[in-house]
This record gives C-alpha cells, structure tokens and sequence, in this order.
C-alpha cells in the first residue's frame, strides 16, 4: 500500500508540476502583450513520458496477492526491502532525472523570457524612437507649415514690392522725361535768349559800321567830289590840249598841201 501510495503521490506531483508549470510561465509574462514569434519550446518524446511513468509506476507497485508475516521468513523479507530500495533509488533517479529536464526547462524558458524581456526593451525603444520620430515629423510639419505660410506672404509682398518698384519706375522715367523736356525748354530758352543778345550785338555792332561805313562813304565822297573837280579840270585841260593839236594838225596840213602844190 505504500508503494501505491508512493506511486500515486509522484503521479499526482507530475500532474501538480504539469498544471503549475503554464501558470508559472503566465506569471512570468509581463502584463503587456507583443505579437512576437516565439522560439520553439523544447519539449520531451511521448514515448520517453510514457516508458518513464510506466517504469515508475512499475516501480512503486506491490504484489496484489495479500500476504502475512507468516509467510515470509526473514531472507525475503531483506529481498524485499533490498527490491524495494532499489526501487527507491531507481525511483530518485527518475526523480533527479525529471528535476534535470525541469531545470532545462526552466532555464530555457527564462532564457526565452530574457529574450523576450531584451526584445520587448528593443522595441520599447524602438517604439519610443518612432513616437520621438513622429513628434518630430509633425513638428516640422508645423514648421513646414509656417515656413510655407510665410513664404506666401513674402511672395505677396514681394508682388507688391514689385508692383510698387514698376510704378515709381514709370514715374520716374515720366520724371526723367518732363525734365528733358524743361532742360530742352531751358536750352531753347537759353539759345533764343543768346540769339537776342547777338541780334542785338549784330544790330549795334551793324549800327557802328554802318556809321563808320557812312562816315567812309561820305570821305569817300568828298574825295570823288575832288577827284571830278580834278577830273574836270583835266578834262578842259585835255579838250584844250586837244584842239591845240587839232589846230595844229590843221596847220601842219595846209603848210604841207601849200608846199606840195607848184605854183602856176
């Protein structure tokens, strides 16, 4: 009865172990949840289960047949006890070996759990990268915004910089042009004023010699006055001197025509 009873509490430790060993590993998932692959859970043959509780629960069993003290005599008793110790001790070392196979299964799985935990931090990490990414991007949204809200209003003013510049431009070049105008109206002013002042010396200075050209011309004329006097008084000189020499011409002919003529 105790072998069964030895067998039924390790059976009922399996289960125990068995249907704790989920939750433990559900406690020692956070709270959280990440949709992750999980690494493949080293898990023990079937068959290697089967012939291991079998072999224990072999191991553990008494003879159903009852029996007396009466019956047995003190050497079957010792080889009784000594299968029974050997049992024990087969038994131990199941025990030790399934201990063995928790323990690997154990620091497997916290060494998935590190995994997992150093994964999670990666992506905690990464995840607060991508929200710090995320608030930077619409930061510079905003900023891409403003930049862009203020470049339309400097291109607005910048039109009306440029509508202002055309215009006084235009005036300009109208500016430019009325003082062509009264620079030209100047010279002209000026040129006409000029042309006044030498019509002005031209009709003095023409005055002064036609004073001078008159007062030759009346020299001029005094002296043509005594040039004909003279003139005259050559003239009567030379009609003098002219009938003289017609007188005399005569005389000399008929002194020839006297001479030449025979006397009769």
């Amino acid at each position: 009865m105790k072998g069964k009873g030895q067998v039924l509490e390790a059976d009922g430790f399996d289960r125990i172990i068995a249907e704790k060993m989920p939750k433990m590993k559900k406690a020692e998932e956070p709270f959280y949840s990440v949709k992750k692959e999980e690494p493949p859970v080293f898990e023990e043959p079937k068959e290697e289960r089967l012939e291991r509780r079998v072999e224990r629960k072999v191991l553990f069993e008494t003879p159903d047949a009852p029996f007396s003290s009466g019956d047995l005599d003190l050497s079957a008793l010792i080889e009784d006890l000594h299968h029974q110790l050997l049992l024990s001790q087969k038994a131990q070392k199941a025990m030790e070996l399934d201990r063995i196979s928790y323990d690997r299964k154990i620091h497997q799985l916290t060494q998935e759990n590190k995994d997992l935990q150093s994964k999670l931090e990666g992506l905690q990490k990464e995840l607060q990268r991508l929200k710090e990414n995320a608030f930077e991007l619409n930061y510079l949204k905003e900023e891409n915004e403003e930049a862009l809200e203020r470049i339309r209003e400097l291109q607005q003013e910048l039109r009306v910089t440029k509508d202002t510049l055309t215009k006084i431009l235009k005036e300009k070049e109208e500016a430019s042009r009325r003082v062509q105008e009264l620079e030209y109206q100047l010279d002209q002013l000026e040129l006409t004023r000029m042309k006044e002042r030498l019509k002005e010396k031209e009709t003095s200075h023409f005055n002064e010699e036609n004073l001078q050209l008159r007062a030759k011309l009346e020299e001029t004329l005094a002296q043509n006055l005594e040039l004909e006097k003279k003139y005259e008084v050559l003239k009567r000189s030379f009609q003098e001197v002219k009938e003289s020499l017609t007188l005399l011409r005569d005389s000399c002919k008929k002194n020839y025509y006297q001479i030449s003529d025979p006397p009769d």
